[in-house]
């Protein structure tokens, strides 16, 4: 028989203090360039436009301006072009904290894009631009527009009740997708909606053409997934952005809308192939198997093509798996030749071999890939990124001797691509920041750095090189329009030549050895070659360029050996790049033919101006706020079976299952963060709780705080007492409440290859139990 009291469900509790604790924790981690976090120390100011709120650094003013104008100018290109742009204010976010291109957008929790200010000038991928910002903020509002939208009832009902949660379909049919549909129909746009970006360039061109021509051009079931198989991170868009070039053509432009509604209006999702027929009337895969035999036969008649220009060129191949073997530089001595190489197995490195590119060892371990140069005395200068700080991730100079020792030269300085003078006392480098880069001289014994060139919003530079008398600098420059072009400037930083001057890209100018031809590489083409012009290096007078390779795949990076008998150069492969070489031969070299028609220069560019609104401090409260909320269910809490020698219990409930919810906000910038969740059992009158928050405003440390209170069951959650005369047996549940509250300073020192993280906390934690009696 088991004693009730009738009325009375807690017979006893009991509380007591577990822990007061105070404890540093220190752990050693492995650091590498992620996805970074903004400052949320930054000074940030905020311009509110009829769509956007664009945020910025205090000292980018001028740039958020001009930002805040391309965005209300992609705005209503892509709700002509594409499908209508999603209602409320989108959060663009410009931030200068990394020597990275880069631009992020994403849905959730609410309407945002990230945009790093340093513009890709000196990359052969993305330096088809008319403008950075312009180029960058369509293709994320691109991403804005496709993945916001969803047209299914089912969709729309889940977020009018439950927000803005993190997940694909039905809330984000999008987000399911595969990559090279979410990037290559925003890369397709960029584009489209500009005079210039990725499809109208010849970078991607060249990925699925070597692919082609070397046997592997990928189907529509390969590119969907993730690999780090070459061309890796690049797939997505080079693939999925010539193929709804593909779709355009035959169908038009038009249809682009009606194949993303056709994905957010999916009852039953991903579902790609059926929404190729909804809104093109063919399959996915039908068309890309006809896309890809188009390909193959193009490839198969590249040589015709080619020997337009002159014979098809044909280079002694130096390395193999290198993946990244890039800028090769053979010593001032003539023995060794020095590259940067990135195989995806190993750290970056410089390496040097011998000249024909056997034996090659490490001659300094690098943070990714480098710029650099040689010294008159076998040394080597070059440029890396480092964190500054916490978030700020800036390019310096260093320089390397043979014996592996390393020496930084600057600090914060934000440069690149080094040319090392011929004595060896100075260089120039590229310095960035502010959206833009110039020109500067660098002491390399003091490390002392002088401005060269000034930098200006409209005119950014790339891969300087001294020429061998010291005279003159020939260098990429880039202006409005997409004028990608090598010129040549004296000592004072002025224009003395300009050896190009159109839309194709032409990159990384060096110098022949005696002084007298500038070479570059250029996809004029449709293909990067290398191209020389003859240089005169009293009067400073240059003459018309000739077509040093005709290669079926493409050359960048050239360099001639000190001797003038071999032109060393980056040849793409279907791998990644490999280091190439060729006879160093002007005599036979034939003229450089005009610049394909593709980049005929605009008649008329189209002015830019910025967006002429109140300046305001950075508020975090709009994008705070909770966007969202999941519910929440836990099983019920229950006490086990007991067994002994004189009695059974069965398990038992002692709290019914709880329900509730859950949510949480950071605000744009990253300096406010939190979260809360509540439970609420069935029976038994109790609730769990939560509530987190982090502070990240000071940069370092970051503050914590957390509470929380949770119910469960007590370690001896049932027990049996006996009572006088062996006549009744009474039983006794125990429930646990835990209630605590934390607190906690977390600091880093972080650099490339490793990161130092310290916590200091402190807690309380109070753990009460409860008694309950039969009847609960």
């Amino acid at each position: 028989m088991m004693m009730r009291c009738a009325g009375e469900r807690r017979v006893a509790s009991t509380r007591r203090l577990i822990k007061i604790v105070s404890v540093p924790v220190c752990l050693l981690l492995l650091s590498g360039p992620a996805r970074a976090q903004v400052p949320p120390d930054e000074s940030w100011r905020s311009i509110e436009t009829p769509h956007f709120r664009v945020t910025f650094p205090e000292h980018l003013e001028a740039l958020g301006r001009r930002a805040a104008d391309r965005a209300e100018r992609a705005y209503v290109e892509l709700s002509v072009a594409f499908i209508e742009s999603p209602d409320g204010p989108i959060d663009l976010l410009l931030t200068d904290h990394a020597d990275v291109s880069n631009g992020f957008a994403q849905v959730t929790p609410s309407n945002r894009i990230v945009i790093y200010a340093r513009p890709p000038v000196d990359d052969p991928g993305l330096g088809h631009i008319d403008e950075w910002l312009e180029l960058v903020i369509t293709h994320e509002l691109a991403h804005i527009v496709q993945l916001d939208l969803t047209e299914n009832p089912i969709g729309k009902l889940a977020r009018s009740i439950f927000g803005r949660v993190a997940a694909p379909w039905p809330f984000f049919p999008g987000r399911g997708t595969p990559r090279w549909i979410t990037e290559g129909l925003a890369t397709w746009y960029e584009s489209s909606l500009t005079e210039a970006g990725r499809v109208r360039g010849t970078f991607h061109e060249m990925v699925l053409r070597t692919a082609a021509l070397e046997g592997r051009l990928e189907g529509i079931g390969q590119t969907q997934g993730e690999s780090p198989e070459w061309p890796a991170g690049a797939r997505p868009y080079a693939y999925g952005s010539l193929f709804f070039d593909h779709l355009t053509d035959k169908y038009g432009t038009e249809l682009m809308g009606a194949f993303a509604k056709a994905i957010a209006g999916q009852w039953i999702p991903y579902r790609i192939n059926a929404a190729g027929r909804s809104a093109f009337g063919s399959s996915l895969s039908e068309e890309w198997s006809l896309w890809a035999e188009g390909i193959r036969a193009a490839t198969a008649e590249l040589d015709s093509q080619l020997q337009r220009y002159g014979p098809v060129t044909t280079p002694e191949r130096l390395t193999v798996g290198a993946r990244w073997a890039l800028r090769p530089k053979v010593s001032p001595d003539g023995r060794w030749l020095l590259y940067s190489r990135s195989d995806g197995r190993s750290d970056s490195q410089l390496l040097f071999s011998l000249v024909d590119g056997t034996g090659a060892r490490e001659f300094t371990r690098t943070n990714g890939l480098t710029t650099h140069d040689w010294t008159p005395d076998g040394g080597v200068v070059f440029a890396q990124l480092e964190y500054a700080d916490r978030y700020r991730l800036f390019d310096d100079l260093y320089e390397a001797q043979v014996d592996g020792s390393t020496r930084r030269i600057t600090n914060g300085a934000r440069l690149t691509d080094p040319s090392v003078s011929p004595d060896g006392s100075w260089a120039v480098a590229v310095s960035g920041g502010g959206g833009t880069n110039g020109l500067s001289l660098v002491d390399l014994t003091s490390g002392a750095v002088t401005d060269f060139v000034s930098s200006d919003p409209d005119s950014h530079w790339a891969f300087p090189s001294i020429s061998p008398n010291g005279r003159w600098i020939a260098v990429t420059h880039w202006t409005t329009g997409a004028l990608h072009d090598v010129v040549v400037l004296d000592r004072n930083g002025l224009i003395v030549a300009e050896l190009t001057s159109d839309r194709a890209i032409d990159l990384a100018p060096e110098w022949s050895p005696d002084g007298r031809y500038v070479l570059w590489a250029s996809d004029r083409t449709g293909i990067l070659n290398i191209l020389a012009a003859p240089f005169d290096p009293e009067s400073a007078q240059a003459g018309p360029p000739v077509l040093l390779t005709n290669v079926r795949t493409g050359a960048l990076y050239p360099s001639v050996d000190p001797s003038g008998r071999w032109l060393y150069f980056s040849g793409y492969h279907v791998d990644g790049w490999e280091l190439e070489r060729v006879p160093f031969d002007l005599e036979t070299a034939v003229s450089a033919p005009p610049p394909d028609t593709r980049f005929n220069r605009l008649e008329e560019p189209e002015e830019q101006g910025s967006y002429d609104g109140e300046v305001q401090k950075y508020s975090a409260g709009p994008t705070l706020t909770p966007r969202y909320w999941q519910p929440l269910y836990s099983e019920a809490v229950r006490s086990p079976a007991v067994r002994t020698e004189d009695v059974f219990l069965r398990s038992r409930r002692l709290l019914g299952p709880a329900i509730g919810a859950q949510t949480s906000g950071i605000d744009l910038v990253g300096r406010h963060e939190w979260g809360a969740f509540l439970r609420i059992f069935t029976t038994g009158s109790r609730a769990d709780a939560g509530l987190r928050y982090t502070y990240a405003g000071l940069g370092n440390p970051h503050l914590s705080f957390s509470a929380n209170d949770r119910w469960g069951r007590g370690k001896n959650s049932a027990l049996v007492t006996q009572r006088a005369n062996d006549a009744l047996l009474d039983t006794l549940f125990v429930l646990k409440r835990d209630r605590s509250l934390t607190a906690s300073a977390q600091f880093q020192h972080r650099k490339w290859r490793n990161s130092l993280l310290v916590t200091f906390s402190a807690g309380m934690l109070w753990e009460e139990l409860q008694l309950l009696n039969n009847s609960l």
